[in-house]
């Protein structure tokens, strides 16, 4: 009977230590950082860009929205560096996301667009930012 107990308390143990691996490990990707860009497909030179925000939550959307336009125009993201040979980019579109592993059959968070209004003129992020808007889930927010 003693041996039965000891046998069934090391299983139990082995469980709970396997369970609590397995839970670190799915949380252990949630670590709160700066986001990143974790997919990029350029057109022309307009960029779409798939974004993990790397935290829980975005508490402004318009503050982090800057914060990426100013990624982008400073060439600043992690992962990736975009190619100027040709230019800078005409336009940004980015899908955010909060964590990496939300992105596959999810709905973005929230939805950034950084163009101009104007069709036809050759404008860059970079150097000319005045003719360029912002907008957010399809709502312009500020002129840049």
């Amino acid at each position: 009977m003693n041996k039965k107990r000891i046998c069934i308390v090391c299983v139990i143990m082995v469980f709970g230590i396997m369970a609590g691996c397995f839970l670190e490990e799915k949380y252990e990707n949630h670590i709160p950082m700066e986001p990143d860009v974790v997919s990029s497909i350029s057109m022309n030179q307009d960029q779409y860009l798939t974004i993990v925000a790397n935290r829980d939550k975005i508490e402004d959307k318009e503050e982090f929205a800057e914060l990426l336009v100013k990624m982008c125009r400073e060439n600043s993201f992690h992962t990736i560096k975009f190619s100027t040979d040709r230019g800078y980019a005409t336009s940004v579109n980015m899908r955010v996301y909060l964590w990496k592993d939300e992105i596959e059959g999810n709905e973005p968070v929230m939805v950034v667009e950084y163009k101009t209004t104007g069709y036809g003129e050759e404008y860059d992020i970079v150097h000319d930012p005045e003719q360029f808007d912002l907008f957010i889930d399809g709502n312009c927010v500020n002129n840049y």
